[in-house]
């Protein structure tokens, strides 16, 4: 094999040097051009989680607080908590900065977007309109914004070095006023009945006798007789869970109602928004039984209180219910709920449906119905929900009627960022 002259090996030695000489350059400049985008990248992610999380501290503060300076104060602080390339994010809360803005938020019609709508800050401050939403627009540089430019993190010769950029993010924090309207009309104490086991009677000499003997029956030598205080529903209970030992004896609509309620309260307490509930109840008549409390022991404690007898007022029902989501305790900034529950059908006082019309001609409240067992005007309660705007629910026992009030309470809308 011949070896290469010396001079050939000293040109292609300058031909390699001249060569890196020139790519040299490029490759750093196409290095300081990939790190600086990268960079920029990570800076508008840092900027995006900061001006989301300002948007939903300041979502929460409307709710909590129901004043916009406030949840003004409390986004500004929030977003100097998040640093954005190595710097607070600063939130500039004058009205023309337009770096944060009220609102409401609702749904686009052509899909489950929210949409903002702005409300100037002297309309909400007059009391001539409210804010359910918030938008913050973070900034680096530009405008009015108090947070510096991005610099480049390597200059390059040629390129620019300094970068404004902005990320905007829409908070809707939707707690509920919500009034329980309660059937305690008399089928809701009525009694199921009892599922005797095949071939055993509960008036059979054995049963009774033992009845007699455990102190539920008085014996006067001829017959068996009722003591102070029992019946026959009393008495068959007694058969039913001591004699026979099958457990809880069967429950009227009116305990499996409230045992409902309690599960749905207890959903209520472990979710993120702060929902006030008041009660109102109807028979024959009607009457507000507690307003808006977020102590829900309370609730239970006044439901407690209340006993089924009378016929079915479910329009009366409903317009007592209506004052509490209006009062003093109610909030202007929380969506108002009536949540209308009955085992019956309607047959005295106002009609639901005109009670409905009336109730969303003069407020902005939804109505939501749920009709439960065979006996419930499903038809009716479910034209009141559509004249309401909500939902129409059927349970048909105990156990759907439950399920379906903790599905209402873990449904209720939270938080939602654009």
């Amino acid at each position: 094999m011949k070896k290469m002259p010396p001079l050939f090996l000293n040109q292609r030695k300058g031909t390699i040097t001249a060569l890196m000489a020139f790519l040299l350059p490029v490759l750093m400049i196409i290095s300081a051009f990939t790190i600086n985008i990268a960079f920029l990248q990570l800076t508008k992610t840092e900027l995006l989680v900061a001006t989301d999380a300002a948007a939903r501290a300041g979502g929460r503060g409307i709710s909590h607080w129901q004043d916009i300076d406030l949840a003004m104060q409390v986004a500004q602080n929030t977003a100097q908590l998040n640093l954005v390339n190595g710097q607070p994010l600063q939130l500039n809360s004058h009205d023309n900065a337009l770096e944060i803005e009220f609102g409401d938020a609702e749904p686009a019609e052509s899909s489950e977007r929210f949409v903002f709508e702005k409300v100037s800050r002297a309309s909400i401050y007059s009391g001539a309109e409210q804010a359910a939403a918030i938008k913050i627009t973070g900034k680096m540089g530009g405008g009015m914004a108090l947070t510096s430019p991005v610099q480049a993190f390597f200059p390059t010769f040629g390129m620019q070095d300094e970068f404004e950029m902005q990320s905007t993010a829409v908070a809707m924090q939707v707690d509920r006023d919500i009034a329980l309207i309660l059937d305690r009309s008399g089928s809701m104490g009525w009694h199921p009945g009892w599922n005797w086991p095949s071939g055993f009677s509960p008036w059979t000499w054995d049963p009774i006798y033992a009845a007699y003997e455990a102190g539920v029956l008085g014996y006067n030598g001829s017959y068996f007789y009722y003591l102070s205080g029992q019946n026959s529903e009393t008495l068959q209970d007694w058969i039913w869970t001591d004699y026979l030992n099958l457990g809880e004896e069967p429950k009227r609509p009116w305990e499996e109602l409230v045992e409902a309620v309690e599960a749905f309260l207890d959903v209520l307490e472990l979710t993120d928004q702060d929902e006030q509930v008041s009660v109102a109840s109807y028979a024959s008549t009607a009457s507000l039984d507690i307003t808006l409390q977020t102590n829900y022991s309370l609730v239970m404690a006044e439901i407690n209180t209340l006993s089924p007898s009378g016929a079915t007022a479910i329009g009366d029902g409903m317009s007592a219910g209506i004052p509490s989501l209006l009062d003093s305790y109610s909030r202007p900034y929380a969506a108002k709920t009536l949540l209308v529950m009955t085992d019956g059908v309607h047959n005295t006082g106002a009609d639901p449906e005109d009670v409905a019309e009336d109730i969303v001609a003069d407020y902005d409240v939804t109505i939501h119905t749920i009709t439960f067992g065979s006996g419930a005007d499903q038809t009716k309660m479910n034209t009141v929900a559509t004249i309401g705007g909500g939902d129409h629910y059927h349970a048909a026992d105990a156990d759907e009627l439950r399920t379906t009030l903790e599905e209402i309470a873990n449904n209720l809308p939270t938080i939602v960022t654009q």
